[in-house]
């Protein structure tokens, strides 16, 4: 499905978004962080903390293991800060385990057991397909939010990764 070229590039990609949201993130006023807003997760810290969980879940199917999780919904980590580490620490992970994969171990079926509790397959590159393209979509709610402090957002666009990230 992706090749190793390809899921070196959707990792470090990951990392920088989330770097760059975090960055922004840091400079707002703390207290817009977790301000009461229309969505899903209630604020910014909720839904960087869902992406968070998401992030973990698969990171424990890729490492054909289980997880402890009953809820992608659950707030981990109530400072930005704790947050933005543990965030780091996972997007790391995702980079390393990029780099050390093959065409073969990217397209090898892994079995796993969603949240509802129903099994599925998916090759190791659609799962770190999904778990970037998760975070894109949920980075984009948070990027919304900034409209009602009103903040102007950071870029974390793939376009605007590969200019200032050359090399793919």
């Amino acid at each position: 499905m992706i090749n190793v070229r390809t899921a070196r590039m959707l990792a470090d990609y990951k990392r920088w978004a989330d770097q760059r949201l975090f960055d922004s993130l840091m400079a707002l006023p703390p207290e817009e962080l977790n301000r009461k807003r229309v969505s899903v997760f209630n604020n910014m810290i909720g839904a960087l903390n869902h992406t968070y969980v998401v992030d973990c879940i698969w990171q424990a199917h890729l490492e054909g293991r289980g997880h402890d999780f009953k809820t992608s919904h659950g707030l981990l980590h109530t400072e930005l800060a704790e947050l933005r580490m543990a965030q780091q620490e996972i997007d790391q992970w995702f980079c390393g385990w990029s780099s050390a994969q093959t065409e073969e171990s990217l397209d090898k079926p892994i079995e796993f057991t969603s949240m509802s509790g129903e099994s599925g397959v998916m090759s190791a590159g659609a799962m770190l397909l999904h778990v970037v393209n998760h975070a894109s979509y949920h980075r984009g709610w948070v990027i919304q939010m900034y409209f009602d402090i009103p903040a102007i957002p950071p870029i974390t666009d793939l376009s605007e990764f590969l200019r200032e990230v050359p090399g793919y």
